[in-house]
């Protein structure tokens, strides 16, 4: 039984044949490769005792040694002429491979630059037809905006033109009225004069009505309007009718005369305007019961609408 550090070569050989192993090499080669596999296997290789001669010769075992050196050498040799073989045969093989990808992709490139040129030719129509149909799109476009405008100018000059010449028309209507109406006032203004001039005089047997009284107790608007029509029918002027009012104030309502300024005791409006201020809106109510007295329910209208 002999130790791991005791094998010969020839008994590393025979270790590494039994496990499937390379036997090229030096002996410290074939020591590494085999205690590599046996210490995968889990075996102790310090420990382990393998079968064989216990003891070799140092002669013997450098011969083996240079016989297995000189081997080894030519075994090297050769692997590694038929390892530049291979990688030249694969350099060959790869150049080959890379021509052939190469002439692929300049054919690849020129039937890309093909369709490019062909997409850019199919696009550049294409832009053509599109300017094309574009501007004759805007062509028509414009024509019948054109055309419209124009038909809407002219509708609106000739409401323009129809509301002109009735303006016109009413205008020179106007202008006939207004001469019209000249010759009628000068046609009133001469019949006048001629009245005025030639007429017959007044006559003073005429009876002259007396003007109403007002205290106060009766409706305002009713004293007014019996006032009115008593200066019409006597032909009262201004100065006439200002008398009359003097006289015609009685009890309470002739006190409002102290309170109007001497400045427009003269004036009938006034003297008119400071009575109704005094005594209109007493009598309103009244007047309203009048009226709602005699005023009737219209139909659908309800007795409030009435009432108010």
């Amino acid at each position: 039984m002999v130790k791991f550090g005791e094998l010969r070569i020839q008994q590393l050989k025979k270790e590494l044949e039994e496990r499937n192993l390379p036997i090229s090499g030096q002996k410290a080669d074939l020591q590494a490769r085999l205690r590599e596999a046996m210490e995968a296997d889990g075996i102790n290789v310090d420990e382990f005792e393998f079968v064989g001669p216990e003891t070799s010769t140092k002669v013997e075992e450098k011969v083996e040694e240079q016989r297995t050196s000189s081997s080894v050498d030519m075994n090297v040799l050769l692997v590694a002429i038929q390892k530049i073989a291979e990688n030249t045969e694969n350099a060959v093989q790869t150049g080959n491979r890379l021509a052939q990808q190469i002439a692929e992709n300049a054919e690849n490139a020129v039937q890309t630059e093909n369709r490019l040129a062909q997409q850019m030719t199919q696009i550049a129509e294409n832009t053509s037809q599109l300017e094309s149909r574009l501007t004759q799109q805007i062509t028509e476009n414009n024509t019948q905006l054109e055309k419209r405008l124009v038909q809407q100018i002219t509708e609106s000059n000739t409401q323009v033109q129809e509301k002109v010449s009735k303006l016109e028309d009413e205008l020179s209507t106007l202008k006939n009225d207004e001469e019209n109406l000249k010759s009628e006032v000068l046609h009133l203004s001469n019949r006048m004069r001629e009245l005025q001039l030639h007429g017959p005089a007044p006559s003073t047997n005429n009876p002259r009505l007396k003007a109403p009284t007002f205290d106060g107790s009766i409706p305002f608007q009713i004293f007014k309007l019996q006032f009115e029509k008593t200066a019409m029918a006597n032909n009262w002027n201004a100065a006439d009718k200002v008398a009359s009012l003097f006289v015609s104030l009685k009890g309470p309502a002739a006190e409002i005369l102290q309170t109007i300024p001497d400045c427009e005791r003269d004036n009938y409006e006034a003297l008119m305007s400071a009575i109704e201020r005094r005594y209109g809106s007493e009598h309103r109510k009244q007047i309203y019961q009048i009226e709602l007295q005699n005023r009737g329910q219209k139909m659908n209208e309800s007795i409030a609408r009435v009432r108010n």
